[in-house]
Parts: C-alpha cells; structure tokens; sequence
C-alpha cells in the first residue's frame, strides 16, 4: 500500500480519514482504452479513474467496498475489472460498459471468496487472469481458480475451485494444491503455466493445470536469498523470471516466453553449436505452441518438441537420448493448422 500526501493529488483520491492528508492507494491498473485505474483505501469511493484527456472520475460503486482496504485490480479480456478486499474475504467484480461519464450502464457485483466444498477464504493476496481467461487468486491457504469468470456480472457461478493433487500412491486420495501454503504472488508465463511466490516456501512452477509441479526454488536448493517471496513479474520476450524477496531480487531464465502473430523474427542460440557446449539450445520467436521438428540433413526425425509459448528447447540429443554427431540441422517449425511454417538451420559441431 502506498500513503501520499493528498496536496497535488487528483481531485477524486480521497483522504484515509476526515482531516487526514493521507491517501492510501495500492492497486494500478492501464486497461484497454490506456485508462489509468487506481484504488483508494478506507473511503467513500475506493476506485478512481484518470482518462487519456486527463480528466479523473471516482466511482462510489454502490458502497460495496467503500470504508475498507483495497488492494489489486485487474482487467479481463472482456474488459471486467477485479478488485480485492484483501483483508475481507471480498472481491468486486465491476465494468463500466467502456462509458466512463455514464453510471447507469455500470455493472457490479461484490463475492466473496468460496470453494466448491463451502469453504470461506478471509485472506487474499493476488489475483491474476491466465492465457485461458481464468482467474487465480492466492490466499493464506493456496491459489483458487474462477472458471469462466466472464459470465459473474450475469448471474453465473460465482464459486473458486480448489486444484486437487492426486497423490499417486494407489490410495485414491488427492491433496489441494500448496494449500499449506500463504500465496504472496502469482504470475503466468507464455505456456500459461503457474508461477506461485510464497510467504515461507520459496517459488514453484506448476503445469497450466495447475496439477503438476515443474520447478520449485528455495534457500536450499537455489541461489534465493530468502523463502518469503514479495513479489513476481515475467519479462516474456525472453522469459526471464524475477522474484522480488525480502532480501532483494533474483531473476531466472525460464523456458517460455509468449508466441509472436508471425515468425518473422525466428532465431536459434547459441548457433553454431560448439564441441565444448553442453546446455540448452533455443529456437525462439515462435507463433505460440508450434511444432518443432529437427532432421538431419537426410531429412531423418532427430527430436520433435511442442514449444511453450513463442519457445521451443533442445538439449543437442536425438530420439534415443544421445548427443547427435557434427552436421547441419534442418528445423521445421509450424503452427496447429500448418498455414504459417518455417524452416532454418542449425550447425552443430561434436
């Protein structure tokens, strides 16, 4: 939360308490139209709006959640903004209908947090809309999921589902995913798989499911200098991931980054591949999930991948799992349908 002085403020933020010169915002939000949306803690009209013109708009939003703490606010592809009462359980789901002056086409509806078993959540700490339009929330007691959030202002199901682990030991039984755990941070990279930051366990990386884990880091296993994650954000050009800690930053180069509209800009490194080089190899500026095959000069199927995101990954070996012998390699790269392809080439030296 951040606290400023009300003296050159726009005219719609509001001060904490009469007579306060504190204003208590947290949550920012450019949507689709580049207006900036801020939320404003413990008064009568927690949101404000400022437009492109620079004119500003508060919105009392039917009292709803005005007089509490306000935290994030996101948008929707269907232009829904989510707003979190982070200490009441309570989310807002409001859209203006993209006519700002105009109040009477306003839609909004305040929920609260509640899982497919009945259960109430008090505690949220982030909210996030995944490449599906779902949305995550993390609370003190692991993420939850809204399927088809956009029908909510519509009368729909307004109930978060909690993501069940089998646990794979022949007992049937499943557990909920990291439900033991205070989720201080969400992102999503560009295979739309789950980052989850943590209060007291570090990051884990889990499938787009949220069903399986991928990767997890912590004080033990990783150069992190601390367990209590503060924040998260994905550069998704090259999928770098940085985790904000309680004792600085750390950044980690992940294997997805989104997928361009063309592959105007495909390019594979390191290339040529050098005999004293054992890691990864990348084959990047993909259209999203493209198929990749790698042939030898023959034309023999060496490896084929599906990329995560704009991304794909090979690790020099053929289908045999063995480093493949000096050549040149012919990658044939194309989206679902097949109507956008490309071919380039890799040098490889053994």
């Amino acid at each position: 939360m951040t606290t400023a002085s009300v003296t050159g403020m726009s005219p719609t933020l509001q001060p904490y308490f009469s007579g306060s010169t504190d204003v208590k915002t947290f949550g920012l939000l450019f949507d689709h139209n580049k207006n900036l949306w801020v939320t404003n803690s413990g008064v009568s009209d927690p949101v404000s709006v400022k437009t492109p013109s620079g004119t500003w708009k508060g919105f009392h939003l039917n009292g709803l959640i005005s007089g509490i703490t306000i935290g994030h606010i996101i948008e929707t592809e269907f232009g829904d903004k989510w707003i979190v009462a982070p200490r009441n359980g309570k989310l807002l789901v409001f859209n203006e209908n993209q006519t700002i002056d105009e109040e009477s086409d306003d839609r909004l509806k305040r929920i609260s947090v509640i899982d497919q078993n009945g259960k109430n959540y008090s505690e949220i700490h982030c909210i996030i809309e995944d490449r599906d339009g779902n949305i995550w929330i993390g609370t003190d007691q692991g993420p939850l999921v809204y399927y088809h959030p956009e029908d909510v202002l519509f009368g729909g199901n307004t109930i978060a589902q909690r993501i069940k682990i089998p646990r794979n030991d022949g007992s049937g039984l499943a557990d909920y995913l990291l439900s033991t755990e205070i989720i201080t941070s969400i992102v999503i990279d560009g295979a739309n798989r789950k980052w989850f930051g943590t209060k007291d366990a570090g990051v884990f990386l889990f499938s787009q499911d949220g069903t399986n884990e991928i990767k997890s880091f912590n004080i033990d296993n990783s150069p992190l200098p601390s367990n209590w994650i503060t924040t998260m954000t994905i550069d998704h050009e090259s999928g770098e991931v940085f985790f904000g800690t309680e004792h600085g930053i750390l950044s980690y180069r992940s294997s997805a980054t989104i997928g361009s509209d063309d592959m105007n800009h495909v390019y594979v490194f390191p290339n040529p591949i050098r005999e004293d080089y054992h890691g990864p190899i990348t084959i990047t500026g993909l259209v999203e999930n493209a198929n990749v095959k790698i042939a030898d000069i023959n034309g023999n199927l060496v490896y084929e991948t599906t990329a995560l995101g704009g991304q794909a990954i090979w690790e020099g070996t053929n289908l045999l799992g063995k480093r493949v012998h000096t050549g040149v390699y012919l990658v044939f790269i194309s989206n679902d349908d097949g109507s956008r392809t490309f071919i380039t080439k890799i040098l490889f030296i053994h």
